[in-house]
């Protein structure tokens, strides 16, 4: 018997099976073509009648790029979330509530957005099937019984008339093409039931014999939360009247005959989904929609977040020609956007634009934890920290929502850090962890940059983060089986560098492969590389496989694998010892990035304290040094101060830790509202980059000190650090329930009420003092005083 969870997607219970169904035959349906491979709109009609409506009706469905499946004329669910083709997703659906005694219809709209299609989109070809899974309804399965329309409305926008042909920004666009659509040849209201599609074609029946390019398996992660956002401001209009009521809906927009016009529409918040442009009238109009994550003072030079006078407006866009009806248009994939700007040309007869919104679109946090102090400027870090994250959860981690939703293995070691504390729906994660491996190119053993994604290269640093991801999630979660089955895979990529070390110098010598592990305070990518795309003795990338190896090491004791562990720590031994014997600047009292050169990273620095080069004793000093030092060649990025912040940890020095978040508050001043991609002002591309929300993970692991007192966190330890803050109140979700904490702090000492879930235990640290603690509410009055402990 199969084993299910219940999800809530437009108000309708979906069954998400728990077991994999890798054999699964799928009654595959498609346009009649031969391999239907390119851009295009298709949709497939499926009538048939009920004398009772069931109970319960789960259907199966998927399809190669996407679908939207409505059941009598309502869209009651969209997919697949993204995998690959090793291990295709179909949803489990039960479509009884939408249905009705008499004739029903099932309608699907299936897209494939062709060559330019998002880069984390892996296709065969277009495709579609829907299965019943009671054989007593196997009328509605995927056969020559339905029917099947090409949209010829559609067109794409490619990325070169969006970004190339006029290029204002500088970086890598991934999210695939935007979408042009002609109103008058488009087959509105075909989702109805009472739609005619006589003249449509019928349903060609794909037959595999047995070897269908999908492995499927059922979805294992959450619909996406999906609700509706409506703009907040009108903030410029040029050559269009806007009346007071537009963003309420109570009045309309009129363009006139034969004009043209603007308007710039303001959301205040940065947000994603799918925008809604509904219309009236205007026939052979059109209306182009911009979308922007800011405004621009030149090309790849954005202004404060809040300003629109004198700026540009560059972004990607969709058009839509309207043929005299009132329609909606709303793209086939997701945008993201601050900023929407109409560009309007009418023709012989005026547009009413009578409104503008947006349905969110991404993955679901329903108890996400809380933090509130009494520094403003603080609160607001910690919600824009989770904003980011949510921003960038979809159906895998993105990196940027806007540029790329790409899942990178080093952007997911600090998302996460946030997830974890935020969420005890794991499911994203492990999906993300797990379809990573999936990537490895056999010949290296290292795993692709970002993954899923039709990238062409493997990562070699970015496979050692994804190690580093699953010793965090073992240390939080305490899931050995399901860490045990990566094992060899972690060995793989742990044998490309052990394959690549000198020994002459005892470190890394000449790796040829991309190992980017953070971005560069002037320019280029840290570590650099020669003309040869060569990284030639580089201690970064060293003390990074040194870090890999210990966070492995760990997992191997943990897992029983005591010769695994044994022979890496020996290899993680030999690389300490000779970053210090070659790189060690007595001078500098500082690692140089490179043997005998005067080239010195923070990076660098933060790497050897995290990996025990210098003896812990020595580590608070060096990590002084590090904070202090002004003449570093690369300091750290809102992304590596990650490790930053775990080396205040490691070092014992969380004190420091509110007195170093000068990227996030620059954020802040520049009227962000997501943290963006680096803090630097030479890489201002993104302004919403999943790997900067950590600050959000260390204002309750380290400010409020709530950390795990064991593998697994079954057990907590309290130990907080907060500067000069005097009143905090958090809480955070946790598998056995919320952990909260209030603090109260003043001259004669602090006040401590925890709330710990039932069957909880744990340890409150504060100055020398260590008291226990168990289930249910405890206030502590602590003096201000050193002393022994109790």
């Amino acid at each position: 018997m199969k084993t299910c969870v219940l999800a809530i997607i437009f108000g309708l219970t979906i069954q998400i099976a728990g077991s994999a169904q890798t054999k699964y035959s799928a009654p595959w349906i498609s346009y009649p073509s031969a391999n239907v491979t390119q851009y295009g709109v298709y949709h497939f009609r499926k009538a048939f009648e009920l004398e009772i409506v069931p109970k319960s009706l789960i259907v199966h469905v998927s399809a190669d790029n996407r679908y939207n499946l409505f059941v009598n004329g309502a869209l009651c669910c969209y997919g697949p979330a993204k995998g690959d083709l090793k291990t295709y997703k179909y949803d489990v659906i039960d479509i009884a509530p939408y249905l009705k005694e008499g004739k029903n219809q099932l309608a699907t709209l299936v897209y494939n957005g062709g060559n330019e299609k998002p880069l984390a989109f892996l296709s065969v070809q277009t495709a579609f099937f829907l299965k019943a899974e009671n054989d007593a309804f196997n009328e509605l399965n995927t056969n020559e019984s339905w029917n099947v329309l090409k949209n010829p409305a559609y067109k794409p926008v490619s990325y070169y008339e969006m970004l190339i042909k006029d290029r204002w920004f500088w970086g890598f666009y991934a999210c695939g093409p935007g979408d042009e659509v002609i109103a008058s040849k488009y087959p509105w209201g075909w989702e109805q039931v009472d739609y005619n599609d006589s003249e449509w074609l019928t349903a060609e029946k794909l037959e595999f014999y047995g070897k269908e390019p999908w492995k499927l398996v059922p979805r294992n992660i959450a619909f996406m939360d999906n609700h509706l956002v409506k703009p907040a401001a009108i903030r410029k209009a040029s050559r269009a009247n806007v009346p007071n009521g537009f963003l309420e809906g109570k009045a309309i927009i009129t363009i006139p005959a034969n004009s043209s016009a603007s308007v710039l529409i303001d959301y205040e918040i940065f947000t994603m989904g799918y925008p809604e442009l509904t219309v009236n009238g205007g026939s052979g109009s059109s209306v182009k929609v911009k979308y922007a994550e800011a405004l621009y003072e030149k090309v790849n030079l954005k202004a404060h977040r809040d300003s629109v006078e004198g700026l540009s407006m560059f972004g990607v866009w969709d058009i839509f020609h309207p043929d005299g009806g009132q329609r909606t248009f709303r793209p086939l994939w997701k945008r993201t956007f601050r900023y929407v700007q109409l560009l309007i040309e009418t023709r012989e007869t005026p547009l009413e634009i009578i409104s503008h919104v947006n349905e969110y679109s991404g993955y679901p946090y329903p108890e996400m934890s809380t933090f509130r102090c009494n520094e403003d400027r603080l609160n607001e870090l910690f919600d824009m920290g989770l904003r980011t994250f949510r921003m960038c959860s979809g159906e895998t981690y993105y990196d940027t929502p806007f540029y790329e939703q790409l899942s990178y293995g080093g952007d997911n070691r600090p998302i996460a850090a946030v997830s974890l504390y935020n969420s005890t729906d794991d499911r994203l994660f492990r999906e993300v962890m797990r379809l990573y491996p999936q990537s490895v190119n056999n010949e290296t053993g290292l795993l692709k940059s970002a993954y899923p994604s039709r990238f062409g290269f493997d990562m070699g640093s970015w496979s050692m983060a994804w190690i580093q991801g699953l010793h965090d999630y073992f240390l939080v979660r305490g899931d050995s089986v399901w860490i045990k089955q990566f094992v060899p895979a972690m060995e793989k990529i742990l044998e490309f560098y052990e394959r690549h070390l000198d020994e002459s110098t005892g470190i890394i010598g000449t790796v040829k492969n991309q190992n980017f592990i953070d971005w560069s305070s002037h320019r280029g990518r840290v570590p650099g590389a020669n003309q040869e795309k060569e990284i030639e003795q580089s201690a970064l990338l060293t003390l990074y496989y040194a870090h890999t190896l210990d966070c492995a090491v760990y997992l191997f004791k943990q897992l029983g694998e005591t010769e695994k562990a044994e022979k890496w720590h020996h290899v993680a031994t030999g690389l300490k010892s000779g970053i210090y014997s070659t790189c060690w600047d007595d001078d500098e009292q500082l690692f140089s990035d490179y043997p005998g050169q005067k080239v010195f990273s923070q990076h660098t620095n933060l790497m050897a304290i995290l990996c025990d080069v210098v003896d812990t004793a020595i580590q608070p000093e060096l990590l002084k040094r590090i904070l202090t030092y002004n003449e570093f060649d690369e300091v750290v990025s809102s992304y590596f101060a990650f490790f930053l912040f775990k080396a205040m940890q490691k070092t014992g020095q969380e004190d420091l830790f509110l007195d170093n978040l000068e990227f996030w508050y620059n954020f802040l001043d520049r009227g962000h509202t997501t943290f963006g991609e680096t803090g630097f002002a030479v890489h201002d591309r993104s302004d919403c980059h999943a790997w900067s929300a950590h600050p959000s993970y260390f204002l309750l692991s380290t400010v409020c000190g709530i950390k795990p007192g064991e593998i697994g966190f079954n057990t907590v330890l309290i130990e907080p650090h907060l500067g000069n803050l005097t009143a905090i109140e958090t809480s955070m979700p946790h598998p056995m329930g919320r952990i909260s904490v209030k603090y109260e702090a003043g001259r004669r000492g602090l006040k401590a009420t925890i709330n710990l879930p039932e069957g909880m235990k744990g340890t409150f640290k504060y100055q020398g003092q260590s008291i226990s603690l168990c289930e249910g509410e405890k206030v502590l009055n602590l003096k201000n005083l050193n002393h022994e402990p109790n």
